[in-house]
């Protein structure tokens, strides 16, 4: 006869077995699934094998079944865990999804909404305070309110959408719509949970959709009666995004502050010379010169000019160092003067347009 590690007695074909015996192999079998200490998936000797991908059921993975320190890297069995069966209340804008990672479509999208306060773009894919957000209160709005996002382009296999955290006024209950013209609507999520449980920074849909516009609508607020939506993401994984807030536009980089895309350094330098010559005695020339440049914005523009200008008051007066103003006139023309009342001028320019991206 042998004693197994899990407790249980072994007894060869020739011995005689009594009740107590018995007995005690049904409570150590017990033991094996009562209580606190029985069953276990260690692997290990007397115990059951680890507990590989298939044995993982979708969503029974989630924040508050998992003990602080729990899953360290040593305990996650390999390939036991993936894209199907990680909580969504640990996903935000950056998700495994079968192995391919999805990006936001609607970053920086412009939004329309139904009612409530809209302070920046809700779309703007990270949260801050007072910045960025739709917000909607229940003693001045009637539940359901929806926010659509314009994509501009059409996106095929939409995967889900993303929330930011925002003040802790979550929604309670939305769905999402999903459309090509903004007229002809697809109901593709519906969500709802108790004021209670904790809500999900990503909602993943059943089934991959597409469209060019998504419509969030609220039907019901968090327990204080208010919702705030913050950081909203569409993610696709045909989205072509390449960059997280820059991009190149005809050779000039720019970025995005939630207001629109802003060039960055300088965007075009125009340089070129020219001269003004003015005398009394004939009237020949002139004490005024424009030259034509290519358009620029003024207000992101500025003139440099150097000048060897030489002038007199009177006939008979010193020659004396002569000033030369320049002024950008419209967007595409520089005005060279002298100071009026000379009697004899003359200067060669240098002058420089630097306009701003």
């Amino acid at each position: 006869m042998a004693k197994l590690p899990s407790g249980l007695q072994t007894y060869e074909p020739s011995d005689t077995v009594r009740r107590i015996a018995q007995n005690e192999n049904i409570e150590a079998t017990d033991a094996l699934f009562h209580g606190t200490g029985g069953h276990r998936h260690t692997g290990k000797a007397g115990d059951a094998p680890l507990i590989g991908a298939e044995g993982i059921a979708g969503g029974a993975v989630t924040g508050d079944k998992i003990a602080s320190t729990a899953v360290t890297g040593d305990k996650i069995a390999f390939t036991a865990v993936t894209g199907d069966k990680v909580a969504r209340y640990t996903l935000c804008r950056r998700h495994l999804k079968s192995g391919r990672i999805s990006r936001n479509a609607a970053k920086y999208k412009p939004v329309t909404v139904t009612a409530g306060q809209l302070s920046g773009l809700p779309t703007v894919p990270y949260f801050q305070s007072g910045e960025h957000f739709w917000a909607l209160y229940s003693a001045y709005n009637k539940f359901p309110q929806s926010m659509t996002v314009m994509l501009g382009d059409e996106y095929s296999d939409i995967e889900g959408v993303s929330f930011e955290k925002g003040w802790n006024a979550d929604p309670v209950s939305f769905y999402i719509e999903t459309s090509s013209d903004n007229t002809n609507w697809r109901k593709v999520y519906t969500y709802s949970r108790s004021v209670t449980d904790e809500f999900p920074r990503y909602h993943p849909f059943d089934q991959a959709s597409a469209g060019s516009y998504i419509r969030l609508t609220v039907t019901a607020p968090d327990s204080s009666g208010n919702t705030i939506i913050a950081g909203f993401g569409v993610l696709s994984r045909a989205c072509p995004e390449s960059s997280p807030d820059f991009k190149v536009e005809n050779g000039v980089l720019k970025f995005h502050d939630g207001s629109g895309w802003k060039g960055v350094g300088i965007k075009s330098v125009q340089r070129g010379t020219t001269n003004i010559s003015f005398f009394y005695p004939n009237g020949n020339g002139s004490l005024v010169k424009e030259v034509t440049i290519t358009a620029v914005n003024p207000q992101k523009s500025f003139v440099n000019i150097t000048t060897t200008g030489l002038s007199h008051w009177s006939q008979t007066s010193p020659m004396m160092d002569g000033s030369v103003c320049a002024t950008l006139v419209g967007n595409n023309k520089v005005k060279f003067n002298f100071m009026d009342g000379f009697y004899e001028a003359y200067a060669e320019i240098s002058w420089e347009v630097i306009e701003f991206a």
